[in-house]
């Protein structure tokens, strides 16, 4: 299995999905600061260096989209674990 690439940044989050890189998770580090969990690939490291030189580019629509989409996302966590898998399920760990 790949390594896992955790950050807190939402607008890198968003710009990943909006390129075609998967969400595999997302965590809560407190109630107010979300990880946002990918598979670490080469392409996506590429993208990410992309982004912090602010060379990066993608198209307006997915990228919105992908906002909603995150939003989405955090605001289904569930609290009590803190944790949401793929996009479309909770992990309980009770």
């Amino acid at each position: 299995m790949n390594d896992i690439y955790k950050n807190r940044d939402f607008y890198l989050s968003a710009f990943l999905i909006s390129k075609g890189c998967k969400l595999i998770g997302t965590s809560k580090e407190n109630p107010t600061t979300t990880l946002f969990e990918f598979e670490e690939t080469v392409e996506l490291q590429k993208l990410v260096d992309e982004y912090y030189r602010m060379n990066a580019t993608t198209e307006v629509l997915a990228f919105v989209s992908s906002i909603r989409s995150l939003k989405s996302v955090i605001h289904a966590t569930d609290t009590n674990t803190g944790k949401f898998n793929n996009g479309n399920r909770f992990i309980n760990n009770r």
